[in-house]
């Protein structure tokens, strides 16, 4: 009973010493585990170029669209082109009824050739009659002077008084007035005020006549622009009014897109920045873009269950001859930033503090250490990263914890 006993102390003694022994293992291997630090997943800092673009979708559009006109009331009398027709500008898509007009251009030459006539008659009427008088005036002058110089020689010989040679002197002054008024009204006769009526009267008639003409070619109904017609609502023999559109024309090679950009992104979108445009209606076509406008204001429209502010903008097609209709739903790339050779990341190394500061942290010695960063150009998939204690090649921590901080020691698992 004794043995029994004895041996049950030995048993119990060695399982003590078996677990201390165990126990003892388990703590040192634990603390070497803790020495090597929490296992993390690291990629290099890269240096490289980075691309920041904008995806959207829009409408195709015709940047051109204009509704035929005509400018002048009257009857269709012929349409030479239909719906789907390619027009040039300048060309003659339809004719209205000239009847009417030909027969009043007709009257109003006729009567400006009248008025024409008149008026050359009235000058040269005017002029026989005042070239008379002035050879009149002058006949009577200078007989009045061959008198004067009788008289004159009478008056020396004491033959006449003083006083008869002084009246005979006064009537030969007075037909050379006459004379130099004759001469005057004859250069001046183009003046008359009977002419300068008749004149005004053809100025009138010949702006009337030039008016008919211009409606006599208002009756050719031209095209604006280059572009296709994709409606006609007029028939021959129809009425028609100034007010009224016959056609409606538009440029179907100078397209744009309209798109709707978020409130968020329109502060990056500017004027002459390149955009890529696809789209299903024209798979595995690619065509290039520019952005030509942007809204004044913005709008608020539905999306999904909710609102959506954004801004208008228009991407014009640069390309020509494309398969793009309008109507068609297009893809749209923007590219808002590009830069070369700078230091990226992936957004996963990111770590945005509590304050808002952003941080990154490097493994450096087996350990973590946080870098503050500032942000660049952000693409689909890495971010451009500013810090003046980051170089090409650095290990950065992937999806750092919450708990991870500086100088803690870290196990590395490079993955990039």
């Amino acid at each position: 009973m004794k043995k029994i006993k004895k041996k049950t102390w030995f048993v119990i003694i060695a399982v003590v010493i078996v677990i201390a022994i165990a126990g003892t293992m388990g703590v040192k291997a634990s603390q070497g585990k803790q020495d090597k630090g929490i296992a993390v997943r690291t990629a290099a800092v890269e240096k490289q170029d980075i691309e920041a673009r904008i995806l959207t979708s829009g409408e195709v559009l015709t940047i051109e669209k204009r509704d035929l006109l005509p400018e002048t009331t009257g009857k269709i009398k012929e349409i030479l082109v239909k719906k789907g027709d390619i027009v040039k500008k300048g060309q003659v898509l339809a004719v209205m009824d000239e009847k009417d007009l030909n027969y009043q251009i007709q009257q109003a030459t006729i009567r400006l050739q009248i008025e024409k006539e008149e008026l050359e008659k009235l000058r040269k009427d005017d002029r026989v009659a005042l070239e008379v008088a002035l050879s009149n005036a002058k006949i009577e002058y200078q007989d009045a002077k061959d008198a004067y110089e009788r008289k004159k020689e009478l008056y020396e010989a004491d033959v006449v008084s003083k006083t008869e040679l002084d009246t005979e002197k006064s009537n030969m002054d007075q037909k050379y007035n006459g004379y130099i008024l004759a001469e005057s009204r004859l250069q001046q006769s183009m003046t008359g005020k009977e002419i300068s009526v008749k004149e005004k009267q053809i100025q009138l008639s010949q702006i009337g006549w030039e008016k008919l003409v211009q409606d006599l070619e208002k009756c050719k109904i031209k095209s604006p622009i280059d572009g296709t017609i994709i409606d006609s609502t007029v028939s021959e023999g129809e009425m028609t009014s100034e007010n009224t559109p016959i056609m409606k024309i538009q440029d179907t090679n100078r397209l744009e897109i309209l798109v709707n950009i978020s409130e968020y992104d329109i502060g990056r979108i500017q004027l002459g920045q390149n955009a890529k445009i696809t789209g299903d209606a024209f798979e595995g076509k690619e065509y290039a873009g520019t952005v030509k406008y942007i809204g004044p204001t913005a709008l608020s429209i539905t999306a999904g269950q909710g609102k959506e502010t954004v801004v208008e903008v228009k991407i014009e097609v640069t390309d020509k001859d494309t398969e793009m209709k309008p109507g068609f739903t297009a893809n749209v790339d923007i590219l808002t930033e590009s830069k070369k050779g700078v230091l990226v990341l992936p957004y996963e190394a990111l770590f945005t503090k509590k304050s808002g500061e952003t941080v990154v942290f490097v493994v450096q010695d087996g350990k973590a250490k946080e870098k503050t960063v500032l942000l660049g150009t952000q693409s689909d998939l890495v971010v451009e990263v500013i810090s003046s204690d980051l170089h090409e090649g650095d290990p950065v921590i992937l999806n750092p914890s919450e708990t991870l901080k500086d100088n803690d020691p870290v196990q590395e698992n490079k993955v990039m």
